[in-house]
């Protein structure tokens, strides 16, 4: 293992201002169209937080219900005969397990893939802070944030003075994504220590250089650990509220349909296209790259989707069938290592309508021609609470079918 970073004495739970305690997650399951229409219209007017919202009748929906609204919601499910289930009895008993776990064993590890880290410690390690990373990985700041956190992109080449076609792999736009920025800091790893021992690694860092968002919302990201671990979107106040959902703000379809534009929603899209650090950096880094840029990825979690573009539209980009094609060698890849069963496709008929989102921009205004949106373990067992001992298959199989994707472009 190339993370070698020795973390400081000192227990840090994650702290939650904000308590789920009695929160349950319920899955519903609608049966027809009809159904779909009144889960949704239910879920609307008790204000629940709906976790998923895959396209397919009978496919299962996902709801965070607090205790106070769970009787009405179970009642209208049972009185419409609507199939649901709990997932999870008590959100805030899992937060606590977790985050006991994380203290008990921070001051006697190294940094390694075994436990979720908090911005402070990823940063450590992409400076270089008492790691043994090689030298041929560098680091700049794309752009500043509020509350004074920077934004930064990994770049890691092997050579060839920045000539080399580029990939782009950003992780963490959602804050409570935990398992996303894990995943890039085992992609990181990978490429870092494989480079020269694996015949496979070498191969691709002497073609291609990989240009890593490791944490695209750091002050989201941070306020799931100190204040509200389910925390969607930026810390930006708008009209007394905070936040804006950084993956509805990309200049794609700006406003369209799957966004709000009430500022209290979580999927707010801001004030216009772009007025967000967070979307700067990614545009002004990924512009910078020209013509090289060859692959765009950006990394979810959950439900185990591999997505090409569109989001905001049911029209296929007009290179669907290549990006497709290698959509099914990455998932086939990936599926190979642990058996883990992902969908293939665009966003729009995999899951929802959603505009303003990343993947889209890439493909549309930076001419990627090869612009994907993942969203990783699992299907709703733990959601976004995804438990650590997870991190390691998660990033195996992740990086497994990205290699294989990117083996596979013409």
């Amino acid at each position: 293992m190339r993370f070698s970073l020795l973390i400081f004495a000192g227990l840090l739970a994650i702290a939650t201002a904000k308590s789920y305690d009695g929160y349950q997650v319920l899955t519903v399951v609608p049966k027809t169209e009809a159904e779909v229409a009144m889960v949704r219209k239910s879920a609307t007017h008790l204000e629940l937080d709906q976790w998923t919202d895959p396209k397919a009748v009978g496919a299962p929906i996902d709801f965070l219900v607090a205790p106070e609204k769970f009787t009405s919601f179970k009642k209208f499910l049972n009185h419409k005969r609507i199939n649901f289930s709990v997932k999870m009895v008590d959100v805030q008993k899992v937060i606590d397990e977790q985050a006991a776990q994380h203290a008990t064993s921070k001051s006697s590890r190294a940094f390694d893939h075994t436990a979720y880290h908090d911005l402070q410690e990823i940063y450590n390690i992409l400076d270089g802070v008492g790691s043994d990373f090689p030298s041929l990985i560098s680091h700049y700041t794309a752009g500043t944030t509020y509350e004074g956190r920077d934004i930064r992109v990994t770049a890691v080449s092997s050579g060839g003075g920045g000539s080399r076609d580029a990939i782009w792999i950003d992780c963490g736009i959602h804050a409570r994504e935990w398992v996303s920025p894990a995943t890039c800091q085992w992609i990181l790893d990978q490429l870092t220590s494989g480079y020269g021992s694996d015949a496979a690694i070498t191969t691709m860092m002497d073609t291609y250089d990989f240009h890593i968002m490791t944490v695209t919302n750091p002050d989201g990201y941070a306020y799931t650990w100190n204040s509200d671990r389910l925390w969607r979107k930026n810390r930006v106040p708008y009209q007394g509220c905070h936040g804006t959902d950084d993956n509805r703000n990309f200049d794609s379809n700006f406003g369209g349909p799957g966004t709000s534009n009430n500022p209290c929603s979580d999927t707010y899209h801001g004030p216009s296209a772009f007025s967000e650090a967070e979307t700067q950096a990614v545009r002004d880094a990924v512009l910078a790259l020209g013509s090289r840029a060859r692959m765009f990825i950006t990394i979810h979690s959950y439900s185990q989707y591999w997505m090409t573009p569109y989001g905001y539209d049911y029209v296929l980009p007009a290179n669907y069938d290549e990006q497709y094609r290698v959509a099914g060698i990455a998932v086939s890849a990936l599926t190979a290592v642990h058996g883990t069963q992902f969908v293939y496709g665009n966003i729009a008929d995999v899951i929802y309508l959603a505009s303003g989102g990343s993947s889209d921009w890439a493909y549309d205004s930076a001419g990627i021609q090869y612009a994907y949106a993942l969203e990783l373990r699992d299907t709703g067992n733990w959601g976004f609470l995804l438990p650590p001992e997870q991190i390691v298959p998660t990033g195996e199989e992740t990086w497994a079918g990205i290699m294989a994707a990117i083996n596979a472009m013409q």
